[in-house]
């Protein structure tokens, strides 16, 4: 950005033709001086050009980020969050034992997933251990693997593990590696299956079956369950109500899997919630940096548009060529935006991010923060020309060119 900001005037005398052609078809010779003075005046206009294009492109940088992280949120659940009924509340709550063999007991289920996740140390840092049955997962999931498919789910049935690519990275632990457990008997020496996206922990996640994590380290409870009952079996929504049922009877929450799709995304909206105002405070200051560099421009060349004025130039088009001023550094400032909030965009993702958190952000090019970003550039830019419009309509021709 700072690069970008330092070429804003060389890249402004190369846009100034178009932003000329552009502006005198939409406001004919008020249009073409218009363009003309962003060109001559690039001492004013460029630093507020380059201070609005700094603020749109953090914006698109910002959006594109989020809109990358939430797309790859809403992927991972697809991918690993696949159950029809959840019961339980990780840390809230336990799931009785007994309940689990209950449900599983019912006729037709597709399968339950006894799932817990427990905090341990690795290398004196804080990471998660998590039990499944990898017999239900291999059925009814589609893991997103770094590499190979459902099939890395044998081993895991015969007591290796698979880890997180936040572990992955973390540690510099790779497939077919061993890693060292703290269990309740002493150290677990384990083979490490794959790797697999995970979004849950940024310090890493080993997933084992539950017959393996009960021998290590000898916990017994169960965090949630996860029910799954095949789609084409003709009892399914009789199934599912069933399992409520039982669950409700024994004080346990319920949540569809939409439900809890839609508590993770409502926690992730609220904890970008900060960065609508640090977007909003950024284009606040570029409205003002384009605001004042009009007003200031007006002010220096108030006897030139006396001089206008007294050539025939109507007071409507001094106004409008103010207006395509305006116009054309938001216009200037929005297409450099779309470069450097794109570059901004794919660091944040790409190198920050994975960097920060040892998780891969999938880039999702969509068009909604551009859009905005050019809706944001075309009103503010507008916006800011209204006072110094203004200022024309109430300044006289004499008065400004009797010094002349």
């Amino acid at each position: 950005m700072i690069g970008a900001s330092l070429l804003t005037g060389l890249i402004l005398l190369r846009l100034a033709p178009g932003l000329r052609w552009i502006l005198s078809r939409m406001a004919g010779l008020s249009g073409k001086v218009a363009a003309g003075n962003i060109r001559q005046n690039l001492g004013r206009t460029a630093v507020a050009v380059a201070a609005f294009m700094v603020a749109l492109s953090m914006f698109i940088g910002l959006s594109s980020m989020i809109g990358s992280f939430r797309q790859s949120l809403i992927w991972w659940m697809g991918t690993q969050l696949q159950a029809d009924l959840y019961i339980g509340k990780i840390y809230e709550m336990e799931v009785p034992e007994d309940f689990y063999e209950e449900v599983k007991s019912i006729s037709g289920l597709g399968g339950v997933d006894p799932y817990r996740n427990v905090q341990v140390n690795y290398r004196e840092i804080p990471i998660f251990i998590s039990a499944v049955d990898p017999s239900v997962l291999q059925r009814y999931t589609t893991f997103g693997w770094l590499k190979g498919g459902n099939e890395n789910w044998d081993p895991v049935k015969k007591g290796a593990v698979i880890i997180s690519e936040s572990f992955h990275r973390r540690f510099g632990v790779n497939p077919g590696d061993r890693i060292t457990l703290n269990g309740a008997k002493g150290p677990a020496d384990l083979e490490v299956a794959a790797v697999f996206y995970d979004y849950t922990s940024e310090h890493g996640v080993v997933m084992m079956a539950r017959s393996t994590y009960l021998r290590i380290y000898g916990d017994t409870t169960i965090n949630s369950l996860g029910i799954f009952v095949d789609p084409g079996n003709p009892r399914r929504q009789e199934l599912l109500e069933e399992v409520r049922k039982r669950s409700q009877s024994r004080g346990l929450p319920v949540f569809s899997r939409r439900q809890l799709h839609g508590n993770i995304l409502a926690v992730f909206d609220s904890t970008f919630a900060v960065t609508r105002s640090m977007r909003i405070m950024t284009i606040i200051v570029a409205f003002f940096g384009i605001a004042g560099a009009l007003l200031t421009l007006f002010m220096e060349r108030q006897r030139e548009f006396g001089i206008y004025r007294a050539l025939g130039f109507s007071t409507p088009q001094v106004a409008g060529m103010t207006l395509m001023e305006g116009f054309g550094m938001g216009l200037a400032s929005f297409l450099l935006s779309i470069g450097v909030g794109t570059a901004l965009a794919w660091v944040l993702i790409r190198v920050i991010n994975l960097k920060s958190f040892n998780w891969t952000i999938f880039f999702y090019l969509d068009a909604s923060p551009y859009l905005m970003a050019a809706a944001i550039a075309v009103l503010a830019s507008l916006g800011a020309a209204l006072y110094p419009i203004w200022k024309v309509y109430r300044t006289y021709p004499q008065m400004q060119i009797r010094e002349e």
